[in-house]
């Protein structure tokens, strides 16, 4: 009799343990699934904020374009309208690129590449042969193959060729954008 009120005390006081141990693993699973959530809801607004700017960007960076073939045109400069044609599928797929970016290093030159096939599949390695005979701070930004890169280069492409085709630029704005370029190439 002895033995059996020892085994029977014996599983009581375990099972008021795992009671309480399971109570106390039942607020921390609680207190996770809070957590998730508001970890959720915050990454959620945080991706809507990068979307929005990836747009703004594309904005300001078609503009910018449209600014360019439209001085080419009046201009009638074919090499000028040639660059912009250039550019254009790395422009034009601006917050593509940018959401691929986002996911990871090493994703630029890939789906630059597709947008550039869907153009034309000729297009991307002029771009490349482009890039490659250009300056070094070009082959810098395109060679870090990151969002980073991708927004400086989107950038230096397009200050490059107003640098180069504006007849009335002073001597210090254009010493300004050159060395606005350089910094852009060393921060990515």
């Amino acid at each position: 009799m002895f033995f059996v009120l020892a085994i029977t005390a014996l599983f009581v006081g375990i099972s008021v343990y795992f009671f309480f141990r399971a109570e106390k693993l039942q607020r921390f699973v609680l207190t996770q699934k809070r957590d998730s959530a508001a970890t959720k809801k915050e990454n959620k607004g945080l991706v809507d904020s990068m979307a929005l700017i990836a747009g703004r960007y594309e904005e300001f960076a078609k503009n910018r374009l449209v600014q360019l073939k439209e001085r080419a045109q009046i201009q009638q400069n074919d090499q000028l309208i040639q660059y912009c044609e250039l550019i254009s599928p790395l422009i034009n797929n601006y917050t593509i690129i940018f959401r691929e970016c986002l996911k990871g290093k090493g994703r630029l030159k890939g789906i630059a590449q597709k947008c550039f096939d869907n153009h034309d599949p000729k297009d991307f390695k002029q771009f490349v042969s482009f890039l490659m005979k250009g300056e070094k701070n070009m082959k810098r930004l395109w060679a870090s193959n990151n969002l980073n890169g991708y927004i400086c280069l989107v950038e230096a492409l397009l200050v490059l060729h107003e640098k180069d085709h504006t007849p009335t630029m002073p001597a210090n704005e254009l010493k300004r954008r050159q060395v606005l370029l350089k910094e852009a190439a060393n921060n990515s």
